[in-house]
């Protein structure tokens, strides 16, 4: 189970997308969070795309209706989280970090031959700051952690039993 962070600057080699390709591949499984806008998108599509060429493993967004969001808890909506640095500028009101552009959060997976899903994407949210914020600020925690652990334990729990 590898977690990335930041994957909008992300320069894989060949090697390294080899590598990676060969884990999945094998049951490994990579969840990648916290980028943000069309430019951090279409830079991880183009190095995840070394590794899982998208002709014969697409990204999809998942539907609310996956397995994945009922793994353990019911999980009806996919957090937008922002981080704590953002949020406290903007006074806890604003979770879309770059605006319009990214006032969507997204859940998006790449599935192997078989269905199973090798790698989870979150854009546009910052999920893992639920997990690491929490303790900073008890306003952050009680907006946000509650969905992000929702969604982690879900993720984790799928990955691991799928």
């Amino acid at each position: 189970f590898l977690i990335g962070s930041d994957v909008g600057t992300v320069g894989l080699t060949q090697e390294e997308a080899d590598r990676l390709r060969t884990y999945l591949l094998k049951g490994g499984f990579l969840w990648v969070d916290d980028f943000w806008g069309n430019a951090a998108w279409d830079q991880w599509s183009r190095e995840i795309a070394k590794a899982l060429p998208p002709s014969e493993y697409a990204i999809e967004d998942v539907p609310l209706e996956d397995p994945i969001f009922r793994s353990q808890f019911v999980v009806t909506r996919v957090p937008q989280i922002t981080n704590i640095r953002f949020w406290r500028f903007s006074g806890g009101q604003e979770t879309s970090e770059r605006g319009p552009e990214t006032d969507q959060a997204h859940f998006r997976a790449i599935r192997d031959k078989n269905g199973r899903i090798m790698v989870v994407m979150t854009h546009n949210t910052d999920v893992a700051d639920s997990w690491e914020r929490e303790g900073e600020d008890p306003g952050f925690f009680y907006q946000f952690s509650p969905d992000g652990y929702a969604l982690g334990v879900n993720v984790l729990l799928h990955a691991m039993t799928h």
